[in-house]
């Protein structure tokens, strides 16, 4: 039996800005087009997994809630108003009927949500979750209406389980090898040390890759900076901070449901603390050129030698950074900071190479650019692990043989 899989997903804003100002022309294209030209970006996930789960017979579909306008164009072409991001999603189930839905996006697809999706689409028989990022206490209840949730790390796991919520299976971060036949990767290497990556000021979870980047700054140290440094407005924070501040004070006085009809309301009210926002220095600040995305910045790690990894705060002890699968998919040596679990994926100073404080990290970036034989060889021997054991195939024969358990088929 064929089942029918449809993953739903938020892009991040700034890459949606990005794309859309590049390519306004797309609007004015079908939803089939629109849809298949976003895809070929190769943004985060893009459609890997669809794509894997249809080469194990699933009937596998993509959604990206709120690209509006592939969304708006969707709904014209199916006679369906243009409504919110969760009732376009509704309608699209509707239409596809799917057996499995998997909330890639569970902070915006969670909780009552998914309780009514299940009564509108009855075709539905298992609702996947998904958490690789900081949670909140607040959310666990919202969670408890998942069947199974996937996360990119044990951290993840056992943080969730140990809270009561349903069964968590760990999906590490994976390599899409079709990018290798997308690009063409030649010999030509503009740079020699490249970090790529966004840096988030108002939620504090990148304390520490601020730190280090600044403290490459400082010993000047030579590294290419394509950094998305996500710095909302003081105007925009004193916005969050306000809402946050009013969030505290209807549920303090039994208003709670307010926050629940007010999407702004309901996120800034599961913050934990008060929106504050972290800075950087001017020398950093002064040396960040435009971020890249998709195919763009798969192009930039295959043309610099080193590739810089620091894991957010959030990570804890565990190795769980997309960046580690992305560099060595392409080829290119990492250069990531250390953790006790690291050799369950690559072996150090062989595939891969690891720092444990700033001076290891410049002692390296030194030695392998001094080395250029045994620097191509770990990029070599780095992409080989990833292609034969972190592909989006690799990762999606796990989650196929927990749906088939789930749903008790052979």
């Amino acid at each position: 039996m064929s089942l029918k899989l449809v993953k739903i997903t938020s892009y991040y804003k700034d890459f949606l800005s990005y794309y859309y100002e590049k390519n306004t022309e797309i609007i004015d294209q079908s939803y089939s087009d629109q849809h298949q030209h976003l895809m070929k970006q190769r943004f985060a996930w893009s459609d890997a997994y669809a794509d894997a789960f249809s080469n194990l017979g699933y009937n596998a579909h993509e959604i990206v809630a709120n690209a509006r306008p592939l969304q708006k164009r969707w709904c014209e072409q199916n006679n369906q108003p243009i409504d919110t991001d969760k009732e376009i999603v509704i309608q699209q189930l509707k239409k596809l009927k799917p057996e499995v839905v998997w909330m890639q996006d569970s902070y915006t697809f969670n909780g009552v949500f998914v309780k009514r999706l299940r009564k509108l689409v009855p075709s539905i028989r298992l609702v996947i979750g998904n958490c690789c990022s900081p949670i909140s206490p607040q959310y666990y209840e919202s969670f408890k209406a998942f069947d199974l949730i996937t996360v990119c790390a044990p951290y993840f796991k056992a943080l969730l389980e140990s809270n009561g919520l349903p069964e968590c299976l760990v999906i590490p971060h994976a390599f899409d090898h079709r990018i290798l036949e997308e690009i063409n990767c030649t010999d030509q290497v503009n740079h020699d040390f490249l970090f790529t990556g966004s840096i988030i000021l108002d939620q504090q979870f990148h304390n520490d890759r601020i730190q280090f980047l600044e403290a490459l700054i400082q010993q000047n140290i030579d590294i290419n900076l394509l950094i998305n440094l996500n710095q909302n407005s003081s105007k925009g924070l004193a916005i969050r901070q306000a809402a946050y501040v009013a969030s505290r004070i209807f549920k303090t006085s039994g208003l709670n449901i307010i926050n629940q009809k007010i999407e702004g309301l309901n996120k800034v009210s599961k913050l934990e603390f008060f929106p504050r926002a972290s800075k950087v220095s001017k020398s950093l600040s002064d040396r960040i050129k435009s971020p890249v995305f998709g195919l763009e910045m798969f192009r930039e790690i295959a043309n610099s030698k080193i590739a810089f990894n620091v894991h957010g705060d959030i990570a804890s002890n565990f190795a769980a950074n997309m960046r580690m699968y992305e560099v060595t998919g392409m080829g290119t040596c990492l250069l990531t900071d250390w953790k006790p679990d690291i050799d369950n994926y690559f072996k150090p100073d062989e595939e891969i190479v690891t720092y444990k404080s700033l001076e290891e990290a410049k002692e390296k970036v030194t030695w392998l650019l001094n080395n250029p034989t045994e620097l191509k060889q770990i990029g070599l021997q780095g992409q080989k692990r990833t292609l034969q054991k972190h592909t989006f195939e690799s990762r999606a024969k796990v989650i196929d043989s927990k749906i088939k358990q789930l749903l008790s088929i052979n």
